[in-house]
């Protein structure tokens, strides 16, 4: 069986076309639980899940329980269903390995069995021995892999849910949302049920996200950024103690400057070969960050490429200094930010 996209298991479980076992992996959090639960609540039937549903944890499973439990027969209902959570299977050895494939390989037409990798990374192109499994389960698993969503997705995603909530958002408002709070979509439906509790049967604005969405420190860090963009030194420095004052690591903190003027770097080379912003998301992966790349645009063009490039070289020293010279950490950003701030300006720069 080939590998199946989110809409082709959305069609299976509408026609309760079950296939015998699901690899769900990916790196949407969210997506996974959601499919998870739901292959498990179609296929077995109401009031008898007690009866007919079994959850492993991965991690010191028990081979001859599992077993057992794929091949026991269901009670008053056509299926049962199995799901095994993060199985390490990148980590088994030989012998468990087989055991599993054993299993797995011959799985009662009456038993379908899902491996759900929550919060295990699942890479064949960085791991072999993900790769070697995925090949030997293809010819009679269905592998989804549920990865993040894009920009436009999430968006639709927002403007529907607030709809189904009563509220009504615009499509700029939602864009705003999630620039504030994030692609993880778990976080993103939780501030978004805030707004709609908030706004009550209305319409959610700018102001009220502004208000009651609470930012992602990534977020928080771009407006750290675009205060220094603006050279407002005070501004800067009191959302530097505000992080810092939140144990926020300083290494995540320069780690998200660093990736501000990145993506500010990159979307200039691609203007400067005629290319729009968003062109840049061809050749790196901003998947459901494409609003990132617009932001760059914006903050970044006053700045010529040399000056990103000085820049880049003070953030390249500070973040040498922070692993290895055993500096107060708050100094060495500080001293970082102004350094970033006295860059001279473009007019005197080039």
């Amino acid at each position: 069986m080939p590998q199946i996209d989110e809409k082709e298991l959305k069609k299976q479980l509408k026609e309760k076309q079950f296939a015998s076992l699901y690899f769900i992996c990916g790196d949407e959090a969210y997506l996974k639980k959601f499919y998870a639960g739901r292959i498990a609540e179609k296929a077995v039937s109401d009031g008898m899940r007690d009866f007919n549903e079994k959850l492993f944890e991965g991690k010191n499973i028990d081979y001859d329980e599992l077993s057992e439990a794929v091949e026991a027969f269901p009670m008053m209902s056509d299926r049962r269903c199995v799901t095994v959570k993060d199985l390490p299977i990148d980590e088994l050895n030989q012998t468990d390995r087989d055991k599993l494939l054993s299993v797995i390989s011959d799985i009662p037409p009456t038993t379908t069995v899902i491996l759900w990798m929550d919060h295990i990374e699942v890479s064949p192109k960085k791991s072999a021995k993900w790769k070697k499994f995925l090949s030997e389960i293809d010819s009679f698993a269905q592998i989804v892999f549920l990865d993040k969503k894009g920009s436009s997705d999430l968006i639709k995603l927002v403007m529907s849910g607030a709809q189904k909530r009563g509220c009504t958002i615009t499509y700029e408002n939602a864009s705003y949302l999630i620039s504030l709070v994030g692609d993880d979509m778990t976080n993103l439906l939780s501030e978004l049920e805030k707004l709609c509790a908030y706004r009550a049967d209305s319409v959610i604005e700018k102001s009220d996200i502004a208000a009651v969405a609470v930012k992602t420190v990534e977020a928080v860090v771009f407006d750290l950024t675009k205060a220094m963009m603006a050279r407002d030194a005070a501004r800067a420095f009191n959302i530097l103690s505000d992080l810092l004052r939140q144990k926020t690591e300083p290494l995540m903190i320069l780690g998200v400057i660093i990736s501000s003027y990145v993506d500010m770097y990159r979307v200039k080379v691609v203007m400067m070969a005629n290319g729009r912003p968003e062109d840049a998301a061809k050749y790196f992966n901003y998947k459901g960050k494409e609003f990132r790349l617009r932001n760059a645009a914006r903050d970044g063009k006053d700045m010529s490429l040399r000056q990103m490039r000085r820049c880049l070289e003070i953030l390249a020293q500070c973040d040498s200094d922070l692993k290895g010279s055993g500096l107060d950490s708050r100094i060495l950003l500080e001293k970082c930010i102004t350094q970033l701030m006295l860059v001279p300006n473009t007019k005197d720069y080039d």
